[in-house]
């Protein structure tokens, strides 16, 4: 069981937020500043190769993301996006035996 979530710490409001997870996709709509989205439950894969996107202001962004440093294959939790000024921060929370 994955949780898939993005945070928006940056500055913007962020437009048709999407992470793309080899052929399928995790997408949030609209986020704005200072927000948390979470698709619970994720049914697909999660692939090494991770793409996540979105606008802001007008402008369309994207960041290619590896998972292999962060993402145990198999394993349950939660797989973090976080989206700052400028950069993109992933992380994963693996959920203990009693959650």
């Amino acid at each position: 069981e994955i949780d898939v979530e993005i945070v928006n710490r940056s500055s913007r409001n962020l437009e048709n937020t999407k992470a793309r997870l080899g052929e399928n996709a995790c997408e949030w709509g609209r986020l704005v500043k200072a927000a948390t989205a979470i698709y619970l439950f994720y049914p697909h894969p999660i692939t090494a190769e991770t793409e996540l996107s979105w606008d802001e202001e007008g402008r369309h962004r994207v960041e290619k993301l590896d998972l292999r440093k962060i993402y145990p294959p198999g394993k349950s939790g939660r797989l973090t996006f976080t989206v700052y000024d400028g950069r993109v921060e992933v992380s994963f929370r693996e959920k203990s035996a009693g959650q």
